[in-house]
């Protein structure tokens, strides 16, 4: 009685995997229907290149001076320079740990 119940759902699944088809037609077959084919040019959308118009340059550095900087930046922070002197006594930390 055991055994019904394993043998009979295998059973059952192994003949429904058989009698489904892989669903593509095959492609030796001329007569065999094919989606149409549908052309799609590379430059559907394309726009020329339109040269921007140029700003005088003394205005331009203006607007970026009273900002504070290129990108926010102001001068003596985050361009690597030492924004205060080590202590005597205590050298400045090496990077990486002090591993060269």
């Amino acid at each position: 009685m055991r055994i019904i119940f394993v043998a009979v759902p295998a059973l059952l699944c192994a003949g429904i995997a058989v009698a489904q088809g892989d669903g593509r037609s095959n492609p030796l077959d001329a007569r065999a229907k094919a989606p149409p084919v549908e052309f799609r040019s590379a430059f559907e959308g394309y726009r020329p290149y339109a040269e921007p118009e140029s700003r005088d340059w003394r205005k331009s550095n203006e607007e970026v001076g009273a900002a504070g900087g290129h990108a926010g930046h102001r001068p003596g922070q985050g361009d690597g320079a030492p924004t205060s002197k080590p202590e005597p006594g205590n050298p400045a930390p090496k990077s990486h740990g002090g591993h060269k």
